[in-house]
């Protein structure tokens, strides 16, 4: 690496997550001469650490079950859901090059088994495609595939600066080894759920939960590419955008599933979701309540009987996460004070604080549902209705607090482009993954769709750096 003016590489890739080995295979396909820079020790990022799940529709796994689904369906949805906090022709974008993505990371190794393919959220078409090996297996192919082509790998590198000319193009990195020179750079450094200052900055709905907030995702992920790109002229897009799972705190781990046999009340001691619901549903019921928080309401049989959502399992077969939600955790956490126990309804509304009167005729309609096995207010189904009538009774306070995908960022158009303050294209910069701002927008879309924008757009991202350094080295 030198400080010399002339170029020395056509594309510099900044971050060695599943967007950045995306985007470098890419762009090393199309004949560009691509360095990878990674500020940790090892490839991977945050996608070696998630479940893989990857969201796309009219894939083969879907027709072989006799599933109708549609790129357009997809981009119904998630308009209808977030239409005001994202870009049209970035979703459309997704939604269509979703299942070539898909094929690509087969053809690389990564199996998305049939009997794997899910609904995001139990009622929707199943469009969560689970991997084999999870997202560990993905990090696994992409960088085998890396190391396969003719890209220069930098580990412990990480970039502080962007270049840029008097028109405002980027044309290079700084590190604390000197400057780098690029025709283009792609910025593709996750998000900023490690970083507290950019968390204060974009979350006021992580702040409303207080000192329970922790970041379960790559530890680098610190908004250093929200950082670079606003120092050259780019907007920041998505305040607030981001997913929190539900946790009741008792571990700094990362369990998805919560117990759906059980009722939620909020901080009045009303019941006002579907317990069963998908998990970021969950959590964007609550922080839509006045307090942040609700509790888990069940009684001893339940206290006795309780299991491990079947997803759960298979994850904590795969060693990456403690339960919470089992007896064994509930007898420890009686210890602690975080599990509530009391003889009658009306003591434990006491220890929660509301009202006895609410929280007795919330779990009497919870019964008298249960006994009719038909949830008539929220379409919880039947077999997670139960009874609560055996004292004593119990109550586990959860916040959306485990800081899972963070959705604000450097905004980008259709063709990754990064988009300045006015809403241009800033030459010779592009982005993918966690570090954009408006892939999804507001709410979570489903299981699957970081991981799927990421790799989506990161492929983009790399076809695209490497036609402008193309194009520009031949002006």
């Amino acid at each position: 690496m030198n400080d010399s003016e002339a170029s020395d590489y056509d594309v510099i890739v900044i971050g060695g997550g599943g967007a950045g080995m995306s985007a470098a295979i890419e762009a090393t396909k199309a004949g560009a001469h691509v360095a990878l820079c990674e500020a940790g020790p090892r490839l991977g990022g945050s996608t070696a650490l998630a479940g893989g799940l990857f969201y796309a529709a009219n894939t083969p796994q879907q027709q072989a079950l006799g599933v109708e689904d549609s790129a357009e369906a997809i981009y119904a949805d998630v308009m209808a859901l977030n239409g005001e906090t994202t870009k049209p022709e970035v979703v459309r974008r997704f939604a269509e090059e979703g299942p070539a993505t898909l094929a690509w990371l087969q053809s690389l190794g990564v199996e998305f088994p049939v009997d794997r393919l899910s609904s995001p959220d139990g009622r929707a078409a199943p469009r969560a495609h689970e991997p084999v090996g999870f997202g560990a297996r993905i990090a696994e192919c992409l960088e085998a595939e890396l190391h396969r082509g003719a890209v220069d790998v930098v580990l412990k590198t990480r970039i502080e600066h962007l270049l840029t000319t008097s028109d405002g193009s980027v044309v290079g990195v700084r590190t604390s080894e000197g400057d780098v020179r690029c025709r283009a750079v792609i910025i593709a450094t996750g998000g900023y759920g490690g970083s507290p200052e950019w968390v204060r900055r974009m979350l006021p709905k992580a702040r409303r939960v207080g000192d329970w907030v922790w970041h379960v995702g790559n530890a680098m992920n610190r908004g250093d590419g929200l950082s670079m790109g606003e120092e050259v002229g780019a907007g920041i897009q998505g305040e607030d955008s981001a997913l929190l799972l539900v946790t009741p705190g008792f571990y700094k781990d990362f369990e998805v599933i919560g117990p759906d046999w059980a009722l939620m009340v909020n901080t009045r001691g009303e019941r006002f979701l579907r317990e069963d619901g998908a998990y970021w549903e969950l959590a964007e019921g609550i922080e839509a309540e006045s307090e942040p928080r609700a509790f888990y309401v069940f009684d001893r049989r339940l206290f006795e009987e309780a299991k491990p959502h079947p997803r759960v399992l298979e994850a904590l077969a795969a060693g990456t996460i403690t339960v919470s939600y089992v007896p064994k955790v509930f007898e420890e956490q009686l210890k602690r004070g975080r599990v509530l126990e009391a003889p009658s309804v009306a003591a434990l509304a006491a220890r929660i604080g509301v009202e006895a009167a609410t929280l007795e005729r919330t779990i009497a309609r919870y019964n008298e549902l249960a006994g009719r096995g038909e949830d008539a207010d929220f379409g919880k189904a039947p077999a997670s209705l139960k009874p609560i009538s055996r004292a004593p009774f119990y109550a586990i306070e959860v916040r959306p607090a485990i800081l899972v995908v963070t959705g604000g960022g450097l905004p980008i158009d259709e063709r990754t482009r990064v988009q300045s303050k006015s809403g241009k294209p800033i030459p010779g910069l592009f982005a993918a993954g966690e570090t954009t701002g408006n892939v999804f927008g507001r709410y979570y879309v489903g299981s699957g769709y970081a991981i799927a924008s990421t790799m989506t757009f990161g492929r983009i991202a790399g076809r695209e750096a490497a036609a402008f350094a193309s194009r520009t080295a031949a002006a």
